[in-house]
């Protein structure tokens, strides 16, 4: 552990937190891609100190993680959950709300899906999926609510989008450094995994043709995707999006 004076304190992220700014920056994206989805903020918690001072209301009724997304999303519904709120093993394991199981760490449970011709193909893609739980901090409690709404720092932001729209997210990304993502997809935990867990553990951009779970527990559409972005990159993103604005 790095040493640290006495005197020396670190300051609360939400103390820094920009509301203007990030309005502003909501604001333009929505202008200019014609968002039909509100952007999503998706907090981690791990300390049932923070959880319990979350002013965000706790959900009520157990729900997959997906469905608290889009009632985000569609709805501009704010809630914070433990482990015991949530329906979808994918989740509660990608975002370390739990342990993972022998049964879902051998592909035996991927495998029961018919995505995979064998119980090998299923673990190696299962070994593939960017998961919290293979890491050494607990979750205590996620907080998902519309971005609009965060008065703290939140950790990622998940947009439902379209193709046109997906391109236009890349083209503000790459704006300022001309660095293509390194886009981690594979339609399995699209929305858990690849557009939360990918965007927090690798600070990029990531995008997400979602996955069957997803699609039939919320009902998107077949031109729905998503793209999720570490909330430190979102301001940087917007602004390269009206950047890069053009009439195609």
């Amino acid at each position: 552990m790095p040493y640290k004076h006495e005197k020396l304190q670190s300051m609360p992220p939400h103390r820094l937190y920009p509301v203007e700014d990030v309005e502003a920056s909501i604001t333009a994206i929505s202008e200019r891609l014609h968002l039909a989805y509100e952007p999503v903020a998706v907090t981690f918690l791990f300390t049932t100190e923070d959880y319990d001072a979350c002013p965000v209301q706790e959900v009520r009724a157990a729900l997959p993680y997906c469905v608290m997304v889009k009632q985000a999303a569609v709805n501009g519904r704010a809630v914070k959950s433990r482990a015991e709120h949530h329906k979808c093993d994918g989740a509660t394991t990608a975002l370390a709300l739990e342990p993972s199981t022998e049964k879902i760490e051998s592909g035996q449970e991927y495998f029961s899906y018919g995505l995979y011709a064998s119980t090998a193909a299923a673990r190696r893609m299962r070994s593939g999926v960017k998961s919290l739980h293979r890491e050494p901090v607990h979750t205590t409690g996620i907080v998902v609510q519309p971005l609009r709404t965060c008065s703290g720092t939140p950790d990622v932001v998940i947009q439902i989008v379209n193709p046109w729209q997906a391109m236009r997210f890349l083209q503000g990304s790459e704006y300022s450094n001309g660095i293509k993502p390194s886009i981690d997809m594979g339609a399995m935990q699209g929305m858990c995994s690849e557009v939360t867990v990918v965007p927090y553990l690798t600070g990029e951009m990531n995008v997400s043709v979602l996955c069957p779970s997803t699609r039939m527990l919320c009902k998107w559409s077949e031109n729905d995707m998503a793209v999720g972005i570490p909330f430190e990159r979102y301001a940087p993103i917007a602004e390269g999006v009206c950047a890069t604005q053009s009439d195609y």
